[in-house]
C-alpha cells in the first residue's frame, strides 16, 4: 500500500494496489510503485504505508473506526521504527451491544428489536445442536410410530447434546462484558506435549456413538 503526500505533509490519496499517477506534468506508470525504491518514490511524493492495528478489534464483536492516514518523518509501529512513512491507524473500537436493543419508530410506533451478541451466540449454538441431532431424529420418529426403543447409547447422547446446549446458554448469558464473551471461544492447550486437543471454556458438543465406536 502507498500514499501520495503533498508538500505540507498531508496525505492526499491512498493506493491499495500499484496505480498510474501524475506528479507535476509527468505521468508515471503503475509499475513505479513496485520497481522504484522508497527513496525514488519520495521524489514524486509517494510513500509506503504501514498499518498500525493496535486499536483494531475483532469485527464480530466491535465496531472499528475508519482507518486514518498520517505521514511521519520517523515513527515506531509494533516495535519497528520507520522513516518517511505513512501510517494507517484506527481509533478506539466500540464494543457491540451484548443484549438485544429495541427501538420505536416515532411515526408509526412500531418497535424493532436488534439481537445482541449474546442472542446471536445462543442462536449459533442452537443451530449447531439442531444440525447435530437431526441425522438421528429417525430414532425418535421410529419410537413414536411403532414404539421401538431408542438405543440407550444414542438416547443418552442426544440428551447430552441438549444438556451441553443448556450449559452453553447459561455461560453466554452470564457474560457482562464483550471480552468475557470472546474468552468463551478462546482455545488453550495447557500441555502442548500431550495428545489431548486444545480446549475452550464454552463446552463442546460430544461426538455421537458412531464417532466414538
Amino acid at each position: 500500500m502507498w500514499a501520495s503526500v503533498d508538500t505540507s505533509d498531508n496525505v492526499t490519496k491512498v493506493y491499495t494496489r500499484p496505480t498510474a499517477i501524475t506528479y507535476g506534468d509527468v505521468n508515471y506508470p503503475q509499475n513505479v510503485m513496485t520497481s522504484w525504491s522508497n527513496a525514488e518514490l519520495a521524489t514524486i511524493g509517494v510513500y509506503p504505508v504501514v498499518t498500525d492495528s493496535s486499536n483494531y478489534e475483532d469485527p464480530a464483536y466491535y465496531i472499528n473506526t475508519n482507518e486514518t492516514f498520517t505521514y511521519y518523518d520517523s515513527v515506531s509501529v509494533g516495535g519497528t521504527t520507520y522513516t518517511d512513512t505513512v501510517v494507517g491507524a484506527y481509533g478506539t473500537a466500540t464494543p457491540m451491544s451484548l443484549d438485544d436493543t429495541t427501538t420505536t419508530d416515532p411515526v408509526t410506533g412500531e418497535t424493532t428489536t436488534t439481537p445482541g451478541l449474546k442472542s446471536n451466540a445462543i442462536s449459533v449454538q442452537n443451530q449447531e445442536a439442531y444440525g447435530i441431532l437431526q441425522p438421528s431424529d429417525w430414532y425418535v420418529v421410529r419410537k413414536s410410530e411403532n414404539g421401538t426403543a431408542i438405543p440407550t447409547d444414542w438416547d443418552n447422547w442426544r440428551e447430552s447434546i441438549r444438556t451441553t446446549y443448556q450449559s452453553q446458554v447459561t455461560m453466554i448469558n452470564a457474560c457482562t462484558t464483550v471480552p468475557e464473551l470472546q474468552a468463551l471461544y478462546v482455545y488453550s492447550d495447557d500441555d502442548p506435549d500431550d495428545d489431548n486437543p486444545p480446549t475452550r471454556p464454552l463446552p463442546e458438543f460430544p461426538p455421537s456413538p458412531d464417532q466414538t465406536s
